[in-house]
């Protein structure tokens, strides 16, 4: 066996057999083929050599399946790929190993690669243009990076909320994030686990704050003046009044319902109605309720 080389050759697509097709994500597969549409492809292909006789075509795809169903779709006959001679099952380990090792194209040093070129005075297209991704992705990025929202490009990173809800959260009061959560919900863009997961990021930055180090705690904040620590102090004081006031109107309904089985329970047709209806049993509070009036 040959070792891998790292020439990169032109070679025809049709000469090409994807031997293990994977099915795509489509907005996923959508940026990858505007990315190659707007700049080019920034990475070869690897393919092996299929020994003549041995298959359908001249090479069999290693890794890029989704770089080569884009230049498909994009009209091109031709691609750069890396051809190395391995074997079917060094190259099917090689395949494992680059998908296992593969990283997000949304990394975190691409967050900083954002950072740095809008600091130089870049525009949001032109940032997209040198990184190969969309113009409103740095938009949002780079909001949510100049008001220090950490946490929430953590949250989009490890693929728990769309982009644009954590965009729409960090400009939201704490309300209207809860009607935010519930939109999400309703449309489907949070499912499952994720509404959880994403309530207990949201409790997080409230505690917390909105930076996220590596530990993944909320970074030191600076000493707090006067005035921030009055509008914390009346931030819990507001939130503690709240709790207390849901408190009492669940109190309250408890004691109504209370009376209004007492009185019920008192009276004697409304007991014959049940016991013609076969409801003769009925949850413990009630049934001491109904003990408490001198009913069996």
């Amino acid at each position: 066996m040959k070792s891998p080389t790292n020439k990169v050759q032109m070679i025809a697509i049709a000469d090409i057999t994807v031997a293990n097709p994977r099915a795509r994500n489509p907005r996923i597969h959508k940026t990858i083929t505007d990315s190659i549409d707007q700049v080019g492809l920034k990475r070869p292909i690897t393919v092996r050599r299929v020994p003549d006789g041995r298959g359908p075509t001249q090479y069999a795809l290693i890794c890029g399946q989704g770089r080569l169903e884009s230049c498909v779709m994009l009209g091109q006959t031709e691609i750069p790929a890396i051809i190395v001679d391995v074997d079917e099952e060094t190259a099917h380990l090689m395949s494992i190993v680059e998908n296992v090792a593969r990283r997000s194209p949304r990394s975190v040093e691409t967050l900083e690669h954002v950072r740095a070129l809008k600091r130089r005075g870049y525009s949001d297209g032109e940032v997209a243009t040198k990184l190969g991704c969309t113009a409103s992705w740095v938009n949002c990025v780079s909001h949510l990076l100049e008001h220090g929202e950490r946490r929430l490009l953590a949250a989009t990173e490890a693929g728990d909320m769309p982009l644009h809800l954590a965009v729409s959260i960090s400009r939201s009061s704490d309300a209207e994030v809860q009607q935010l959560l519930i939109d999400a919900y309703e449309s489907g863009e949070l499912k499952g686990r994720k509404v959880t997961v994403v309530r207990k990021i949201i409790a997080r930055r409230a505690r917390h704050g909105k930076r996220v180090t590596a530990g993944g705690r909320g970074a030191a904040r600076a000493q707090m003046t006067p005035d921030e620590l009055a509008r914390l102090y009346s931030r819990d004081v507001e939130i503690h009044r709240r709790i207390q006031k849901k408190a009492e109107f669940t109190q309250r309904s408890l004691l109504l319902a209370q009376q209004i089985f007492k009185e019920l329970f008192s009276d004697l047709r409304f007991c014959a109605v049940l016991r013609d209806e076969g409801l003769v049993t009925v949850p413990k509070p009630l049934a001491d309720l109904a003990t408490s009036v001198g009913l069996d």
